[in-house]
């Protein structure tokens, strides 16, 4: 990385990210040999602090079986970057079962990896130039958020100033996630096992895609919802405003409980992640449905334009309306 990445794109990020709760080290406090986070470069996930993450979110849970929920999240028995990434999102969002005796008898219990409903009770840590071991040659991400150690996001700063930044972000992170040309191996896959949010920002514009996402399909998050643009400062710019609205610790939890589907699409599962209006639209019907002045009354209309994603709009609020402990026995009539 260039000093005019770091100073002009990738210092004001962590700066953010501090400013918004996220714990931050340098990648080499987190790698061999300065540090015991890691017993080598191959390693992504930092299983100290996934260990003692859901040590504490699970109080209860024997060190059998903790060491069985670590190693299923670690050792994941799947072929393809898309299957890790699914399974993995299912055992975070949908939770993992264990057999355990907790004085009536040996039944399965249900483990949190993060606690989605209480954010504070999470580690957020954020950390750049994180090296991975890959098959064929090391990858250094600019920037990779964890949480309780797994590696849910990764930034790349590209400077404002060069040919096409924005594309050479994106390029850059296909190749990290070995997308490109699978048969080449020139990433380090394992990495994006993990992952929910790729982004690519270089200060004036910043999008966001998943591991499935082509070039075409990184989309800028305009809005910092619930804040208002205003509350950002002076003429804020895209890379602010996409980390306000979707690396705030709320939101970025929230984004991956409720706003993550994977639909097969012409043979093979596509990963899809809402678009800041329809995050913003499901959060604003939840807020009337419960608060309308009556509630027996019709809550209102959102307005979508063509291909806006009005389908995947009413999947994301069916989720957020079945979470939620005030509207979940609601019934819901689709047309």
């Amino acid at each position: 990385m260039s000093s005019e990445e770091f100073d002009q794109v990738e210092h004001p990020a962590l700066e953010q990210l501090q400013s918004l709760g996220w714990e931050y080290l340098p990648g080499d406090q987190l790698s061999p040999p300065h540090s015991t986070q890691r017993k080598s470069l191959k390693e992504v996930v930092l299983e100290s602090r996934l260990s003692d993450s859901i040590q504490r979110l699970n109080p209860w849970i024997n060190q059998d079986n903790l060491r069985k929920v670590c190693r299923d999240l670690i050792q994941l028995p799947t072929s393809t970057l898309m299957e890790a990434n699914q399974q993995v999102w299912q055992m975070m969002v949908q939770l993992i079962s264990v057999e355990q005796d907790l004085g009536k008898g040996r039944k399965g219990q249900t483990v949190k990896i993060i606690d989605f409903d209480q954010p504070d009770n999470n580690q957020f840590l954020c950390t750049n130039q994180f090296k991975v071991e890959g098959i064929n040659q090391n990858i250094i991400p600019d920037i990779i958020l964890f949480v309780n150690g797994l590696p849910l996001a990764v930034i790349e700063c590209k400077s404002p100033y060069t040919t096409n930044p924005m594309q050479s972000g994106i390029n850059q992170l296909l190749r990290y996630a070995n997308r490109r040309d699978p048969a080449d191996h020139e990433g380090a896959e394992k990495l994006f096992h993990y992952n929910q949010m790729m982004i690519s920002t270089h200060r004036d514009k910043a999008r966001v895609g998943t591991i499935s996402s082509g070039l075409e399909h990184y989309l800028e998050w305009k809005d910092p919802y619930p804040l208002q643009v205003s509350q950002l400062g002076d003429n804020p710019n895209s890379q602010q405003v996409l980390i306000a609205g979707m690396l705030e610790q709320n939101n970025f939890l929230d984004l991956i409980r409720n706003f993550i589907v994977f639909e097969p699409e012409e043979g093979r599962v596509i990963k899809k992640l809402a678009r800041y209006q329809q995050f913003r639209s499901v959060h604003k019907t939840i807020h009337r449905l419960k608060t309308g002045p009556d509630r027996k009354q019709k809550g209102g209309i959102i307005w979508h334009t063509q291909g806006s994603g009005k389908s995947l709009s009413m999947v994301f609020l069916t989720i957020k309306i079945r979470r939620d402990p005030d509207l979940r026995d609601y019934k819901l009539v689709f047309i």
